[in-house]
């Protein structure tokens, strides 16, 4: 029986093979460990061995093109199995087991053994190697409750030397007030949340008439919401400080990771990607954007077959000055996102850039559909001229084409709807006409 630490080096030296390949080499070892992964799913995960017996799916795969053949896996597919339906592994071979936070649906279910595990985090050390040692002192704060993701970095940094101090998000024991204390303390030099809350943590200094700088941050580790080029430009200057971001889902845990050049790279040691069309399901060019699509080469606990993410983003073939074979992603927000008025559909990432780029504007926003048309809440800066309002409709009418309402929206507002959101990111008109009502 392995031991923790046999399994651990196995792993390593997996990495270092991974990373030693060139893209034929890479795509050759990818579809082995595809045709043994289907045969593992098939013979051991419920899900997988009744689509099995109730199509006529392929046992092997002879290339990529046949993996076409195999029908989808959706978020809805792993409502419907919850919990065990797609359990591959004995209970007790089970390390860790996580939910979905059920905002957007039903719970789902995740399992990992420890063998998944370790095959995840080494990458995930690897990465953080190049940006935190044992002189930074990390506060954590997204939720450590029913998830992965937080642990992953939590151990990641343990093996680097980082102090860590696992403050969590939206909990009693921890909440922002006492957060921002704390920084004021003890003097983080890393930052481990969403942008949107790290931005929310910065304006809650500043009212206290604390200068942020003073806290000494140097690193926002952001996760769990994809930012404009804009918003992660003030962020960056308001703080001062160095971006670095991760890429995962519930799961999966890590699936992009960023190298010593600041490109994230897609985890195809651990998943083979497809982008595709969100409407057809095709495959589209490469360089193209569409719908991230992954499946798992080496899970044993849940193993994943043509799992649609909901995600959008570029997965880029150009090499890179780091020299791993494997792509790079541009990830580009969620589907469910975007946003529709008059019969257009918006990217919400496309939008947050145009509103944000305005000369003028703050950092906190919503946008949606009012009465038939777009209807932007927006935060503008104090010195912001008469015609800041006039500039965002202006700007949103050059690119989009559309015609949009823009209205001002305190921060007070903007800041209660968020601080009771998980991601705060996500904030919507309903958000703060909730909040309005509340405060009348």
């Amino acid at each position: 029986m392995s031991t923790h630490e046999d399994l651990r080096e196995a792993a390593i030296e997996e990495m270092k093979l991974v990373e030693s390949l060139d893209r034929g080499s890479l795509a050759a070892w990818q579809l082995e460990q595809l045709n043994e992964q289907l045969a593992h799913a098939y013979a051991n995960s419920p899900f997988y061995n009744r689509l099995r017996c109730g199509q006529d799916l392929p046992d092997r795969l002879l290339d990529y093109d046949s993996l076409t053949a195999l029908p989808f896996t959706t978020k809805e597919n792993l409502r419907d199995e919850y919990p065990f339906g797609f359990l591959a592994v004995p209970c007790r071979a089970v390390s860790r087991y996580g939910e979905s936070t059920g905002t957007s649906g039903r719970s789902t279910s995740s399992f990992i053994t420890y063998e998944d595990w370790i095959r995840g985090n080494i990458w995930v050390e690897e990465s953080f190697r190049h940006y935190f040692t044992y002189d930074d002192t990390a506060f954590i704060a997204i939720p450590y409750e029913l998830t992965f993701a937080s642990y992953d970095i939590d151990r990641a940094f343990e093996r680097l030397g980082v102090t860590i101090v696992a403050t969590g998000t939206l909990n009693q024991i921890c909440p922002f007030d006492r957060l921002v204390q704390m920084m004021r303390e003890l003097h983080p030099t890393c930052l481990v949340c969403t942008p949107t809350r790290a931005l929310r943590l910065f304006h809650m200094l500043t009212d206290q008439g604390y200068d942020p700088r003073d806290v000494g941050l140097r690193k926002l580790l952001y996760v769990g919401e994809t930012c404009s080029p804009s918003k992660l430009r003030k962020i960056a200057e308001a703080w001062d400080i160095e971006l670095i971001t991760a890429y995962g889902s519930t799961e999966t845990n890590s699936l992009a990771l960023q190298c010593r050049f600041g490109r994230s790279h897609l985890s195809e040691g651990r998943y083979y990607f497809e982008i595709v069309d969100p409407d057809s399901g095709k495959r589209v060019p490469p360089g193209e954007a569409g719908e991230i699509v992954l499946t798992s080469l080496r899970s044993k606990a849940m193993p994943l077959v043509r799992y649609r993410t909901g995600d959008l983003g570029i997965a880029g073939d150009a090499p890179c000055t780091c020299g791993s074979p494997r792509r790079t992603l541009q990830h580009l927000g969620r589907i469910s996102e975007a946003v529709e008025a008059g019969g257009i559909t918006i990217s919400k990432l496309a939008l947050e850039e145009v509103i944000l780029s305005t000369p003028g504007t703050g950092v906190y926003y919503a946008a949606g559909e009012r009465d038939g048309a777009l209807e932007v809440c927006v935060e503008v800066l104090p010195d912001a001229g008469a015609n800041i309002y006039r500039d965002v409709q202006d700007a949103i009418l050059g690119f989009f084409r559309i015609h949009a309402v823009v209205k001002p929206v305190p921060r007070h507002i903007l800041t209660a709807a968020m601080d009771r959101m998980l991601k705060p990111g996500s904030l919507s008109l309903d958000d703060i006409e909730q909040t309005e009502s509340a405060t009348v």
